[in-house]
């Protein structure tokens, strides 16, 4: 079988349980695997947005309240001026 370009051939070790549950849903465990890795990444990033916007400071959300306030004065002034 020819290599896949951008994907690196790895060698990992779980429980047994999780095995013979990823089996019962596919044929193709790598396929499970890399799937599951792109949900952990994805949750993982998630987390992180998270905890930034959890952890902003009163000034830091009152100055993104006056830019988004300023950018939607200025999209409905364009669009007054384009007769949009």
């Amino acid at each position: 079988m020819a290599p896949v370009p951008n994907k690196r051939r790895v060698s990992v070790t779980i429980d047994a349980d999780l095995l013979e549950a990823i089996d019962q849903c596919s044929d193709n465990r790598s396929a499970v695997i890399e799937e599951a890795l792109r949900l952990w990444r994805v949750q993982k990033i998630e987390d992180q947005l998270r905890r930034y916007y959890q952890n902003r400071s009163q000034a830091d959300i009152e100055t993104e309240e006056q830019w988004a306030t300023l950018a939607q004065q200025q999209l409905e002034e364009t669009l007054d001026a384009e007769g949009l």
